[in-house]
């Protein structure tokens, strides 16, 4: 009995779609199966559950002939929303510093109305404005000569 030597069957292979194959032109445009992620839908497609292509005009907006915005801040991936949370960041460092001052330097009278102002639910920006009164009537006090106003 002889042996016979077989070599294993290979399926035949199927050569690679177009749009896989890499080509050396410069010009050739992308695959039409592959799909283009946009980082931020915008506001309409957000607030109606729609997929966005990220132009402007959206496909979306252009269809049902809607004001298209993208909002650049909600997209948490890009550098323009780090910089805003660093600047918003900055700015309750600097309130809270200035807070601070006020309670160490200022009169407890005047620390007494900026309490009542926030337990009062006193909006931001007229506790950040009295905060900064506060502070320059204590500067300019500082400045005639006149004392603080501290308790020793």
């Amino acid at each position: 009995m002889l042996r016979e030597e077989s070599t294993p069957t290979l399926r035949p292979l199927k050569p690679r779609p177009e749009c896989v194959q890499q080509s050396k032109e410069k010009d050739v445009k992308p695959c039409s199966m592959r799909r283009i992620r946009s980082s931020a839908a915008c506001t309409e497609c957000r607030k109606r559950r729609k997929k966005c292509n990220g132009y402007t005009p959206c496909e979306q907006c252009t269809l049902h002939d809607r004001e298209c915005v993208i909002d650049l801040l909600r997209d948490k991936r890009k550098k323009i929303h780090r910089r805003a949370l660093e600047q918003e960041l900055q700015y309750y460092r600097t309130f809270l510093n200035q807070l601070y001052q006020v309670i160490c330097e200022c009169d407890y009278a005047d620390v007494e109305q900026l309490v009542s102002l926030i337990r009062k639910g006193g909006t931001k920006e007229d506790i950040k404005n009295a905060v900064e009164g506060y502070l320059q009537h204590n500067t300019q006090h500082s400045i005639f000569g006149e004392s603080s106003g501290k308790h020793e």
